[in-house]
């Protein structure tokens, strides 16, 4: 592993979403910590997994819930609403990891995969109401 920083500009490129490297777990991949459009997402572990809807409007991360090797990995989806500044944590996933996002429309789908068992998963983000205040 490398421990440079990550940046991801929105498509319309009016937004920037930096991974800024923190450490390594170990015998795995990296972490890092992130900075939305140069505000820092405190007291947050994410990994590399990061994407951007068609429109600029959502962010996609994979967050870490813990570094632990023993406990780990424990991530989720945060999915983030730039437009509103806010964002909606997904269900976490123990011994696994979430990736594969991509945006359909008004549909978030991501894969959730724990010990070679893969899911994926349609999120209607019209029907999401627990949304909290981002900064």
């Amino acid at each position: 592993m490398t421990d440079t920083n990550i940046t991801h500009l929105s498509p319309d490129k009016l937004h920037t979403a930096e991974l800024v490297y923190e450490s390594e777990i170990r015998f795995g991949p990296a972490f890092y910590s992130l900075s939305i459009d140069h505000r820092l997402l405190n007291n947050r572990i994410f990994g590399n997994c990061l994407c951007w809807s068609f429109d600029s409007k959502y962010l996609a991360t994979q967050e870490w819930l813990t570094t632990d090797y023993s406990e780990g990995p424990i991530t989720r989806v945060l999915l983030i609403d730039i437009d509103r500044n806010r964002f909606v944590p997904l269900k976490n996933l123990h011994k696994g990891f979430v990736n594969g996002f991509t945006f359909e429309n008004n549909l978030f789908v991501y894969t959730r995969d724990a010990g070679g068992m893969v899911q994926e998963v349609e999120v209607n983000i019209s029907d999401i109401n627990t949304w909290e205040q981002l900064f």
